[in-house]
């Protein structure tokens, strides 16, 4: 007997600006602050705190594991794009918890930061 149930969920283009708002701004006033170094952009008409903005999917490169004592020696960058990272990450999430946010838009700084490392490295390399 199968136990699997299949959930199809299809959001719409608001819901989407207002998650990737949510998150971003999550992501950025401290979700990811303990292991992002910096997130630059070329856009200058784009904010990464700007759902609209960042449904358009801008360019970002994410500069990452600097040296404890010299946070101008990067150990990596990473380039993404504000939106293909946030539905990766979201994506690869555990069902349970994708069925909360799809529903609720419930998450905290932790959540917001295991969507970001899901979305940049496939898996979560940070705490």
């Amino acid at each position: 007997m199968s136990r699997d149930i299949t959930i199809k969920f299809d959001p719409s283009d608001e819901w989407w600006k207002n998650t990737l708002e949510s998150l971003w701004v999550t992501i950025l006033e401290g979700g990811s602050n303990y292991w992002v170094d910096g997130i630059y952009h070329d856009e200058t008409k784009a904010s990464l705190k700007n759902g609209a903005d960042l449904a358009k999917n801008f360019h970002i490169i994410i500069r990452h594991g600097a040296d404890e004592f010299d946070s101008r020696d990067y150990g990596e960058t990473t380039e993404a794009q504000t939106f293909d990272v946030i539905h990766k990450g979201i994506s690869l999430l555990s069902d349970d918890v994708k069925l909360i946010i799809m529903n609720d838009g419930d998450w905290d700084a932790n959540d917001a930061d295991n969507i970001l490392q899901l979305g940049v490295f496939g898996e979560v390399r940070y705490g």
